[in-house]
């Protein structure tokens, strides 16, 4: 019946004065916990509810985090869990007790529990949770790990000036064991930080560098290699960067050879110092064994030997601006009917923006 009465609610244009809702909050003091779980979830539910509306609920699901039933402790944080992200101020009342549940002996309970408070905490409770989170981070599921870093993500952008804290813990995080889906969204977190803060920028970029060195997951191997190569030589000492780059050009599989050498290029195309020895190690990179090494690595040459800086913005920095399935026929078309004259670029068509449907 709440769930009809939910529903029918959602679909009236009444608002909260309806008999429905009245219905609905009188079922937060049934005799029956179900029942009243049932009411409370409903009503947070609700599309546009209020902080004041939302107050009998969280007061409900505030008792329940106290249940000696494991399966109503769950359901209540992870309702709870959900009113913070839209309505942090109306859980702040429940942190002590989100706070008990961080020791739960149930580490699904207890990862709910810290990714609330992280929501609902202030700044300056930031360095203790971070230490409540350590003690058990190795003990849940990769699922779990990846909510914890999607909450100090959010926690980023609230709090900029804890920024050092949570870097450091991130990169704790990254050094430990993982699936492909945790690091990723541990790695993205470092880099939305360094894009955010230019202060932590050499300290994340320092941190990344280390954990490509030991990095069993191509697609982030290239991402990290696709950030240095664009924020690298924009830091004080770029140069720092090259060894960390080189290695991944003798030591990884092609696909990550051909995202080094990228990277190399862009600290040639911007740093006039540097240039003398990115040559040399693109030169080397010339007798590599895959085509794309090759390839990347014969154009860059080309490229930065002229030593023009419209040249390299254009061809380097930039990258291309055509749609690459138009250049793919420009150039077959080419090859099949030979011509004394070049190939020309202006001849392939612009890419276009891709058109992202919007949601009703």
């Amino acid at each position: 019946m709440i769930r009809v009465a939910s529903k029918l609610l959602e679909e009236e244009a009444g608002g909260r004065d309806s008999p429905l809702f009245d219905f609905i909050e009188n079922c937060l003091r049934n005799k029956h916990e179900m029942v009243v779980y049932e009411a409370a979830s409903a009503i947070v539910n609700l599309p546009e509810c209020t902080a004041k509306e939302l107050a009998p609920a969280v007061s409900v699901l505030q008792l329940f985090c106290s249940s000696p039933k494991a399966a109503l402790r769950y359901a209540a944080v992870r309702t709870l869990n959900k009113v913070a992200m839209k309505h942090p101020s109306a859980v702040t009342a429940c942190n002590l007790d989100l706070e008990n549940l961080v020791t739960d002996s149930n580490r699904s309970i207890a990862t709910l529990a810290i990714t609330t408070l992280l929501k609902t905490g202030s700044e300056s409770s930031i360095d203790r949770l971070m230490k409540q989170i350590s003690s058990f981070m190795s003990e849940i599921s990769d699922e779990f790990k990846v909510v914890v870093v999607q909450a100090i993500s959010a926690l980023c952008q609230k709090y900029p000036r804890k920024h050092a804290v949570l870097m450091s813990f991130l990169f704790t995080m990254l050094r430990e064991e993982g699936g492909f889906e945790y690091k990723r969204a541990i790695v993205e977190c470092i880099i939305s930080i360094i894009e955010e803060n230019a202060e932590s920028k050499e300290t994340g970029l320092s941190h990344l560098c280390e954990f490509i060195e030991d990095c069993e997951f191509t697609v982030l191997a290239t991402r990290i290699l696709h950030l240095l190569g664009q924020e690298g030589p924009k830091t004080n000492n770029p140069s720092k960067y090259i060894r960390f780059i080189y290695n991944r050009v003798v030591l990884e599989h092609e696909e990550v050879r051909a995202g080094a050498v990228s990277a190399l290029a862009k600290f040639g195309a911007q740093n006039e110092e540097m240039l003398p020895s990115i040559l040399v190690l693109l030169k080397r990179c010339v007798m590599d064994d895959d085509n794309e090494v090759r390839d990347r690595a014969t154009f860059y040459l080309s490229v930065l030997e002229q030593k023009q800086k419209a040249l390299n913005a254009g061809y380097i920095l930039n990258g291309l601006t055509v749609s690459i399935p138009g250049l793919e026929r420009a150039l077959h078309q080419y090859t099949l009917d030979p011509s004394e004259k070049p190939f020309d670029l202006k001849s392939v068509p612009l890419a276009t923006a891709p058109i992202i449907e919007q949601r009703a």
